[in-house]
């Protein structure tokens, strides 16, 4: 998410903080302040704002200039002199960085930001700010000053990823001093073409690499024979000097194709580094998708309590209605003795005649009474239907954070074995420059290439089998339409949703059954049943328990339709549990935040959705077994 400075209050804001950088006693016009003169004043505001792992610990903060003279000095007499959290600051200067050297911050200016990826890559997990001046790797920045030409204002990017995998946190006023926080999303999709361009180039590559390995085995092979022509023809050198001097030539073109294979070798180790490192922004991604996971978990929260209030609500409209049933009561009550007394006073008629109008009368407000409980009861329904839309959502929100949790370990593969590949060939590199390579080492190079590609080809893959399978059940859940699927592989698809969520209880899943059994039914509903069963049998049967297995059968019927079995090893429940777990609002867990309406969604979508029918068997300490069956087709909506 971006966010608009405000031109007004970030000049105003730079003019105090320069105030507070110059010396005490010594006045500050706006024509004497330079663009440097800002700049220091944003770096001093960002370690104010910027907070580090061991900040504790420290007892100055280092400042780190790269190869801009002149900056240094402004900072130098700026900020030596200043305290900030307690602590002083020390700048410093280099020209050639080394990750051994201790900074806090690193500043790189606009004239060296060809440097902006090595230097990053080499401070990488060393818990160090970089500051960068009008840098166009998006990817690599953690803040980012900007210049306006026109204004001559300066403002900043943010790249709030970057700065959380490094270790660092940074605070919420960071950006009212003007600063914009770069979208993370069109960075990931930047990311996501480079890596398939990426993966192309590289089979090419290993396409040029098999035809240049064969031409190198070749012409070894004609050097050999050549090397022994000589030994034999030495005694006829004179006779043969001719000959000699064009296999000399030959051997001098077979040279320069071996520079011009070594070149190839650094462009394709040059190709390797821009993976490595895409990769690593793709994980940054990951994390922040993960944040965004974290939010909307308290948003169901939030959502869970408001469906408290409603209860609440909804049994005061209860007490109200069997009030108003009382009053009811009282009215017949009244009317009946009413007509008693017409009965005894047939002969006043007049009498009569006003009785007659009061029970009319009653029969009017008797009526109207009747359309105010219609009117509660629609919105008792209304109710209701929000409420089970609000479950819904909890169940999407838990599906979206398993899976995001899951595409952690194939993404960690890929960067693992790039990493591998990296090293090797840099390892072959070395060997080539020093002319120690052999056919051996070199094969050994092909043959452990070959694997890191398998690897990050099979961990991608696995990363986008995840994204459809959550796709397509994240559909089902909105569109709510009919259509025939293979129960099995539906049932495995939406279990890979919820794997994360059952490993952090340590519990396994188990099928078995038929494999081939498939159904024309709703499969958002049924997604929704099985994500209901999953979440009951981890929150009530497995709290507290080290270890458990969820196990499913399938199993076809010889009338038609399936039979699901669907059982855990948990607590199990008593009968009275049992005989109040599809009643709404029924909940062990009131003040713990359960709603009471997990079980009840599930028993309304099978026997009113579905067209199917559940039953329940279970004892303390013996697990729970609820058995589901499911007709061939789901009748048409009337």
């Amino acid at each position: 998410m971006s966010m608009v400075s405000r031109p007004l209050l970030s000049h105003i804001t730079v003019l105090l903080l320069l105030y507070l950088l110059s010396s005490p006693g010594q006045s500050v016009r706006a024509q004497d302040l330079d663009s440097d003169q800002v700049k220091a004043a944003y770096l001093f505001n960002f370690i104010k704002h910027i907070t580090w792992p061991d900040e504790d610990k420290k007892n100055a903060y280092v400042i780190a200039v790269y190869d801009d003279a002149k900056f240094y000095r402004v900072l130098k007499n700026s900020l030596s002199h200043r305290k900030v959290k307690g602590k002083g600051i020390s700048v410093i200067a280099f020209d050639s960085p080394q990750r051994g050297k201790t900074q806090d911050l690193l500043y790189i200016p606009s004239h060296q930001n060809a440097d902006v990826p090595r230097l990053t890559t080499l401070f990488r997990r060393t818990h160090t700010l970089v500051i960068t001046d009008e840098s166009q790797y998006k990817h690599d920045v953690m803040i980012n000053l900007r210049s306006n030409e026109q204004t001559s204002a300066i403002s900043f990017e943010v790249n709030k990823s970057n700065i959380i995998y490094e270790g660092l946190s940074m605070s919420a006023e960071l950006l009212l001093f003007g600063g914009t926080e770069l979208d993370i999303a069109t960075l990931y999709r930047e990311t996501e073409l480079a890596m398939q361009k990426t993966r192309q180039r590289e089979i090419s590559l290993n396409k040029k690499i098999m035809a240049q390995q064969q031409a190198l085995a070749s012409s070894q092979k004609k050097l050999t024979e050549l090397d022994l022509q000589l030994k034999q023809r030495t005694a006829k050198l004179d006779k043969q000097q001719q000959e000699l001097n064009v296999l000399k030539h030959d051997i001098a073109e077979k040279l320069q194709g071996l520079k011009d294979k070594e070149q190839e070798l650094v462009s394709i180790a040059e190709l390797l580094d821009g993976a490595e490192k895409e990769l690593l922004t793709q994980q940054e991604s990951v994390v922040s998708q993960e944040l965004a996971n974290q939010k909307m978990a308290e948003k169901i929260a939030a959502n869970r309590d408001i469906l408290l209030q409603q209860q609440v609500h909804i049994d005061q409209q209860l007490a109200q209605l069997q009030q108003q049933k009382k009053e009811l009561l009282n009215r017949n009550e009244i009317i009946d003795e009413q007509q008693t007394y017409l009965a005894i006073t047939t002969v006043l008629v007049l009498v009569a005649l006003g009785v007659s109008v009061l029970v009319v009368l009653l029969f009017i407000k008797n009526k109207k009474t009747t359309a105010v409980l219609s009117s509660t009861l629609h919105n008792l329904k209304d109710t209701q239907e929000q409420l089970i839309q609000s479950e819904k959502l909890a169940s999407l929100g838990t599906l979206t954070a398993g899976i995001a949790h899951e595409i952690n370990t194939p993404l960690g593969i890929a960067v693992t074995s790039t990493s591998m590949g990296m090293e090797s060939t840099q390892a072959i590199r070395q060997q080539f420059t020093s002319g120690k390579l052999t056919k051996s080492k070199m094969e050994k190079y092909f043959s452990g290439i070959e694997q890191s590609s398998k690897m990050n080809t099979q961990a991608l893959e696995r990363v986008i089998d995840l994204l459809n399978n959550f796709k397509q059940v994240a559909a089902d859940q909105v569109v709510g339409e009919a259509r025939e699927i293979n129960l099995h592989h539906y049932i495995e698809e939406v279990m890979s949703t919820l794997f994360a969520e059952m490993k952090k209880y340590q519990v396994q899943y188990q099928f078995s059954g038929d494999t081939q059994a498939c159904i024309t039914t709703i499969p958002g509903a049924f997604a929704q049943v099985l994500t209901n069963l999953v979440t009951n049998s981890l929150k009530h049967g497995f709290e507290h328990k080290n270890s458990g297995v969820i196990a499913i059968r399938l199993e076809k019927l010889a009338a038609g339709g399936v039979k699901l079995i669907y059982q855990d090893d948990g607590h199990g429940m008593s009968q009275e549990v049992q005989k109040n777990i599809y009643e709404p609002f029924f909940t062990t867990k009131r003040n713990m935040g359960g709603t009471g309406l997990g079980m009840n969604i599930v028993y309304n979508i099978i026997s009113k959705n579905l067209a199917g029918e559940i039953t329940i068997k279970s004892a303390p300490e013996q697990g729970v077994t609820f058995t589901i069956i499911l007709p061939q087709s789901v009748p048409d909506p009337e």
